[in-house]
């Protein structure tokens, strides 16, 4: 857990071991674990959207401090560059009434919960273990759905908004689309591993183990080809940033191996599964390709101030042969500049810049070692962040954007020169 003195206490104007802190950050941990549960709508909302507002609502009084705890983590001047080119593109865009809803969730993606994740980044360990549970306990379904009880999904959804997949062998659990379950998962895998190499519990490491080989037995059953792409290089990243780069390599190869030859053993069908879909539909999309050189040139036609935050998913609009209806653009940066300009084309950029500069500062800075190992597993599940975003159209999808406004608000406090910090397992205030 990260500690500070009173001194930082006194700054931020938050108390963080009053009961309305500690209950504020229990909420926001329960949506954190509950980010991947898109089918579980309970009145239309996502569960997860719930425990947030609830957390959210406890720090309303005293929300100036927040916004002052959200400084210097780069992710209040992005969110801030994206909304102010989604209103800019109201200009360009004559149908206002139904941009209120995407400007909407914007907002509050960016506006409300970006800050209420930053305040709550403190205890990156906690936010860490509490992120792989729930994405475990999703994958967990997923493989109870595709070997024993297929009915539970359909059991455990509340006003699904896509329909289940597995009857063309494609599982979800209760995400929204495989791909989003291959995508947590390997989020999930990376950030397991990394725990694995800094624990220092021996049990405490077989379960971290044990949720990883579900996790990727659910990753495997989901078909997403974005699975390995986005982990293998973050692994390799996360390998070559450790200090004994050749041992870290030399455990990072043996470690996939024996998690190759573990699910090889215990579910042969899972990877025949993914073999098969892999071989079907290749490992390059090349209509995908195409898509986006034609969003490129729609863009040129309205690079300022973009075609409105009602025509993100327009971007490039093409009919690929084979398919029946036109695709646009799986690039998200692409998306945001289609819709939201220049402004949010540069804040969209800089979720990523900004944060990213403050980790190799902190890499480049004398910090405790458990905080160090910290910021190369952060630093490389940016690098899985940034290839996600550029394989796929995910505008507002809470389980890849607030992990990493926990991640950007973690790596801006250990450059803050009030305090001494340390990322510790135990005690602390929240």
């Amino acid at each position: 857990m990260l500690l500070s003195d009173s001194s930082m206490l006194a700054a931020s104007g938050i108390d963080e071991r009053s009961g309305k802190f500690l209950f504020s950050a229990f909420m926001f941990r329960i949506g954190l674990a509950l980010v991947t549960f898109e089918q579980v709508r309970p009145l239309g909302m996502m569960l997860a959207d719930y425990c947030f507002f609830a957390s959210l609502l406890v720090l309303l009084p005293s929300f100036r401090s927040v916004l002052r705890q959200a400084k210097g983590s780069g992710v209040l001047p992005a969110g801030a560059l994206i909304l102010s080119g989604a209103f800019l593109s109201l200009l360009s865009d004559s149908d206002l009434r139904s941009a209120l809803v995407p400007l909407a969730k914007l907002f509050i993606l960016f506006g409300l919960f970006a800050p209420l994740a930053v305040i709550h980044s403190q205890n990156i360990h906690k936010n860490m273990l509490f992120l792989i549970a729930g994405i475990s306990v999703n994958c967990a379904i997923t493989v109870l759905q595709a070997w024993v009880f297929p009915g539970i999904v359909d059991a455990l959804s509340i006003n699904p908004v896509t329909p289940d997949q597995s009857e063309i062998l494609r599982f979800q659990g209760l995400t929204q689309f495989p791909v989003t379950l291959g995508l947590a998962a390997a989020l999930a895998v990376l950030i397991g591993i990394g725990l694995m190499l800094s624990e220092r519990g021996k049990y405490v490491r077989w379960v971290l183990a044990l949720l990883v080989l579900i996790c990727t037995d659910a990753a495997l059953l989901s078909g997403s080809r974005t699975f390995l792409a986005s982990l293998i290089p973050s692994l390799i990243i996360f390998a070559l940033l450790q200090e004994q780069r050749r041992r870290a390599i030399v455990h990072a190869l043996v470690g996939i191996i024996v998690l190759w030859g573990a699910l090889a053993y215990f579910v042969p069908g899972a990877i025949s599964q993914f073999s098969d879909r892999l071989g079907e539909v290749g490992l390059v999309d090349y209509g995908r390709v195409a898509v986006a050189a034609q969003a490129l040139t729609d863009i040129s036609q309205k690079p300022i101030l973009g075609w409105g935050v009602t025509h993100f998913t327009e971007a490039g609009l093409t009919l690929i042969p084979g398919i029946d209806e036109p695709q646009g653009a799986h690039v998200t940066f692409l998306e945001y500049w289609y819709g939201a300009g220049l402004l949010g084309a540069i804040g969209f950029l800089a979720l990523f810049a900004i944060p990213t500069r403050r980790m190799l500062q902190v890499l480049r800075k004398k910090v405790s070692d458990d905080s160090t190992n910290v910021v190369r597993l952060i630093l490389a599940s940016y690098m899985s962040f940034f290839i996600i975003f550029s394989l796929g159209p995910y505008l507002h999808n809470r389980y890849l954007y607030i992990p990493m406004f926990v991640f950007a608000g973690f790596t801006a406090r250990l450059l803050r020169p009030v305090g001494s910090y340390v990322v510790a397992r135990q005690g602390g205030a929240s």
